[in-house]
């Protein structure tokens, strides 16, 4: 079975001119590295896009109708996850044109491109990891749960491994219930704008998960988990989070 190589992307810009964003910048973000890449060939491959960041925080626009305009010179980020072939598509349609397919005028200034790892390291103990999510959202036989359940994140993290590098952890996924609990989480939900008048669910907000026996493992994938995200929609920037802080406990 062929197994795709994989790149964490970030185009960074600078807005020319003001640039209204009403809906979620998940959803602006997938569309203009989509709609650039198909300047060189149709993508092969899952694109998962991030939130556009300002600043290094993800901006929050179409989250309970947030709305704002980024000012001429404002530089932003755009970060994805790609496969090899995409991520050199994309790059050679923004060096030949440095404006990309986008709602406003932006100019790239920096393509950058970071292979993810497969490597998956063992080293048993207890770790506490604290996670700062942007919205997210997983679905369980239909149903939406709306806060950081730890089976929803260790099935996700399994799975995208499974999808990116062809490697079945379902065995670490089925002992999550006794390998990771949810021992604080503070999260709200909200509604996100993703476009054409459609507001799905999702929750925003901080968790502490505990880890008992194959720390090192699910770290890396917990690590893996911030380029990809977790949970359903990932393609337009749901289930993002960023790691705060990681305790090793003896």
């Amino acid at each position: 079975m062929y197994v795709a190589e994989w790149r964490l992307v970030e185009l960074r810009l600078r807005a020319e001119g003001p640039c209204p964003m009403a809906g979620w910048s998940g959803s602006a973000a997938y569309r203009i590295l989509l709609e650039t890449t198909r300047r060189e060939a149709e993508p092969k491959n899952k694109i998962y896009a991030h939130p556009i960041y300002v600043g290094g925080r993800p901006l929050l626009t179409g989250v309970d109708g947030r709305a704002a305009v980024l000012e001429p010179g404002t530089r932003l980020a755009i970060r994805a996850v790609m496969s090899e072939q995409d991520a050199y598509y994309l790059l050679a349609a923004v060096s030949k044109n440095p404006r990309p397919e986008a709602p406003c005028h932006l100019e790239a200034e920096q393509l950058s491109l970071t292979a993810l790892e497969p490597a998956l390291p063992d080293g048993h103990g207890f770790a506490t990891v604290k996670l700062v999510f942007a919205p997210t959202a997983f679905m369980f036989h239909g149903r939406d749960v709306l806060y950081p359940s730890p089976q929803r994140i260790a099935y996700s993290l399994t799975k995208t491994y499974r999808d990116l590098f062809g490697t079945d952890l379902k065995q670490l996924a089925d002992r999550a219930p006794t390998a990771l609990e949810l021992t604080h989480f503070a999260v709200r939900p909200v509604r996100v704008g993703i476009g054409e008048a459609r507001a799905v669910p999702a929750y925003i907000g901080k968790a502490e998960l505990a880890i008992y026996g194959n720390v090192e493992t699910w770290l890396a994938l917990l690590k893996l988990g911030q380029a990809t995200g977790v949970g359903i929609s990932r393609a337009i920037g749901f289930g993002k989070y960023k790691i705060k802080e990681v305790k090793k406990h003896a």
